[in-house]
């Protein structure tokens, strides 16, 4: 199977609370341990529509186990309202045999929360 551009919904808690982290996705409890190379997936891009700035971030882990997690880049997140475009984030992943995409909500917890996710095979020529 090739992953050109595949809409991932989140399924997660209703609203983060106080410094509340959230896994938005896994590669291992998606694909199976070491599977995600066979997916052929590259990029994972996520949008978020949140209400409080607070030092919310969104981080890429990747793990050699698929238990133990090791952060390899995050962003923060501080436009509040829809962050579909040109704020949503992207995170390259095509070097890792398990990753998963984690939010973690700064101190204030929201009382708006929208999550877009797409795993994507390869970039368009304009991104």
């Amino acid at each position: 199977m090739y992953c050109h551009k595949t809409y991932v919904p989140y399924k997660g808690p209703a609203l983060p609370g106080n410094a509340e982290a959230i896994v938005l996705f896994s590669s291992v409890t998606a694909f199976g341990i070491d599977a995600a190379p066979h997916y052929h997936i590259n990029w994972v891009d996520v949008a978020l529509r949140l209400d409080q700035n607070a030092d919310n971030t969104v981080k890429v882990q990747k793990s050699s186990d698929g238990t133990t997690w090791v952060d390899v880049d995050s962003k923060t997140v501080s436009s509040v309202g829809d962050s579909v475009d040109p704020d949503s984030i992207s995170f390259f992943v095509g070097v890792f045999k398990n990753f998963r995409v984690v939010y973690t909500n700064g101190v204030t917890p929201q009382t708006a929360f929208a999550v877009d996710l797409t795993l994507n095979g390869e970039r368009s020529p304009n991104e």
